[in-house]
């Protein structure tokens, strides 16, 4: 039984163990080997449920992100509430859940590689960076549909209003232990900034 539990575990130690190496190494320098020794079992055993480094990493992008991503959507889909308060909750978990966890390390990951191994940015752009785009940008055309931000919200660039959760999460990963970030506040200031923009009528 004991073993039993240990394999339902196991794909997800394994991408835990990834995370880890994957973020040490680089994608480069990243072995299975060295995967398999972190997660304390042997390379066959990753064999079983990942085929190659390539569908390892790409996994263990979707098990940090996806999930929250999901989350992000879902309150999307939801009638009731205004644009603000949607948008603020979809922050949040970006921040709660991702900036704040070691799935900060990803962005880094994606940025510090994406120049050698393009194929990986373009997985990330396509699985995880238009997804989000998309879902915020459906609640500032809702926003502007009821009223709440200006007209010319429209014509914004999605990186704008995301890219101050990545220098979150670079900051983070790189400069956290010279100068550590409160990221309660830093989130309150980005919301802050955000729905002033979005707000103030042109």
């Amino acid at each position: 039984m004991r073993n039993a539990r240990r394999k339902v575990h196991r794909p997800g130690e394994i991408l835990s163990a990834a995370l880890e190496v994957f973020s040490i190494n680089g994608y480069a320098g990243t072995r299975l080997d060295d995967v398999a020794e972190r997660a304390g079992i042997s390379k066959g055993t990753i064999y079983l449920y990942f085929n190659s480094k390539e569908v390892l990493f790409h996994e263990m992008v979707r098990h940090w992100i996806l999930p929250q991503l999901e989350k992000i959507e879902q309150i999307g889909k939801q009638p009731a509430g205004s644009s603000e308060d949607i948008l603020r909750k979809q922050l949040k978990i970006i921040y709660e859940d991702l900036v704040s966890t070691d799935a900060s390390r990803i962005p880094k990951l994606i940025i510090s590689e994406g120049t050698r191994f393009p194929e990986l940015a373009e997985f990330y752009y396509q699985e995880i960076i238009i997804r989000a785009h998309e879902a915020m940008h459906e609640i500032v055309k809702r926003g502007v549909a009821t009223g709440e931000f200006r007209p010319s919200a429209l014509n914004w660039q999605m990186q704008a209003i995301l890219s101050p959760a990545l220098t979150a999460a670079l900051w983070k990963t790189v400069f956290n232990r010279f100068s550590p970030l409160d990221l309660k506040a830093y989130f309150q200031t980005h919301i802050d900034l955000l729905l002033h923009g979005l707000k103030e009528k042109s």
